[in-house]
């Protein structure tokens, strides 16, 4: 069976970043359009609560305070995806998209040395 997608991006008026594969059931469960992954897919709490918090800030950003510094964003995301890939294993594929203009442009060269296998960004 071919892996369950899982798009980790930012969105407009979303706290939360994880974005399933439309009418396939999860790996998991067999449920179906599930929402909320964040607290349904078997990961660790540590690497839930930083997934959380990382859409929150945009969130937060998107909604007016913008003296939230983002310079960091699109890296940490990225760092967040691949991890979240290495704790799904290979039933999964996550694909990361960069948020900000130009972010796959300097975080990508630091990351094309370390394999993570099935993990995929644009």
């Amino acid at each position: 069976m071919e892996p369950y997608r899982i798009r980790f991006m930012t969105e407009v008026n979303c706290d939360f970043a994880l974005w399933g594969d439309p009418w396939r059931p999860l790996p998991l469960n067999g449920d179906e359009d599930a929402e909320d992954l964040e607290n349904v897919l078997p990961i660790s709490d540590d690497l839930r609560r930083r997934i959380l918090d990382w859409a929150d800030r945009y969130y937060r950003y998107d909604g007016g305070d913008h003296d939230l510094d983002m310079s960091d964003f699109d890296g940490r995301g990225m760092y967040l995806s691949r991890e979240l890939q290495s704790e799904l294993g290979s039933a999964y594929r996550v694909h990361y998209h960069f948020t900000f203009a130009g972010g796959r442009e300097k975080w990508m060269p630091v990351v094309e040395d370390g394999p993570c296998p099935g993990w995929t960004a644009s």
